[in-house]
């Protein structure tokens, strides 16, 4: 408070730091964008491939949306749109934004380091680290692409799991691959390209890989064709061959039977004469 010409001034709250996030704060380049969304892609399809035919995925992994609930040190309230973020259980998409209160906390969330967000990022004890911990992500992931925001090399990225209510040191496999726990994949980054590994430690195909593969498959899938109709044919070959073998077998047994039988009846027909 300050007095000025007699009177008593209140000052203004100070703004809560970090602001929550907008649109326009979350946005970054294209290789920004491409890593959202690439990773999204891949861990749904790391669970859409662990899921029985007609049953739900055990995870579901959003990108860029509204969650509600987190709060600030001082317990202030404070709203995030994380780069990418998990549930196990499937969220309506249709829904414009999320809350702490009726969905719970993400099991896993990675923010990609952007200039607007990377102080709040990494911040554990005023920023998201601190309020998603509080919040009970139980694993949080931050990924530096291009090694602008800290010297992170080799692992290009910084890591933590939630033990007693703090983050603790979550460490990398090797350099830049992360093992979930909670969803048994590894999050990669391969120079500055991200990539997902199934629990089968398959690689999820990324954008422009789809076509490609596809096209693969199909040329696979007609090789196996041709070299199925090939064996059918040798197949069928083989049964006419050993049909014939059997008929003439049959011919000659039966030849062998009846001059057998020839045989026996001129003998008889001698010593009878005799």
């Amino acid at each position: 408070m300050s007095e000025r010409a007699g009177i008593a001034t209140m000052s203004p709250p100070t703004a809560p730091w970090p602001p929550d996030d907008t649109e326009e704060s979350v946005l970054g380049t294209n290789l920004h964008q491409w890593t959202i969304g690439t990773l999204k892609a891949g861990l749904n399809e790391a669970a859409s491939a662990l899921a029985l035919p007609g049953g739900d995925w055990p995870w579901h992994a959003l990108m860029q949306a509204t969650i509600t609930g987190w709060r600030h040190p001082d317990d202030r309230r404070y709203t995030t749109l994380p780069e990418v973020y998990v549930y196990r259980q499937v969220i309506d998409l249709r829904r414009p934004s999320l809350s702490l209160e009726r969905d719970g906390p993400p099991l896993l969330i990675v923010e990609v380091l952007s200039p607007t967000t990377y102080k709040a990022d990494l911040d554990l004890e005023r920023g998201k680290g601190y309020s998603y911990a509080r919040g009970g992500v139980r694993e949080y992931l931050t990924l530096d692409t291009t090694g602008e925001f800290a010297d992170y090399r080799p692992e290009q990225g910084r890591s933590w799991r939630l033990e007693g209510g703090v983050y603790r040191p979550w460490r990398p496999d090797g350099p830049g691959r992360w093992r979930s726990e909670q969803l048994g994949v590894v999050i990669a980054l391969e120079g500055a390209l991200v990539a997902v590994y199934g629990p089968d430690g398959r690689r999820q195909l990324r954008e422009g890989e789809i076509s490609p593969e596809l096209h693969r498959r199909d040329q696979e899938l007609a090789r196996q064709r041709v070299e199925l109709a090939r064996r059918e044919a040798d197949l069928a070959s083989e049964i006419a061959r050993r049909e014939a073998e059997r008929v003439a077998r049959e011919r000659a047994e039966a030849e062998l039977a009846r001059l057998r039988a020839e045989v026996e009846r001129l003998r008889r027909e001698r010593d009878a004469e005799r």
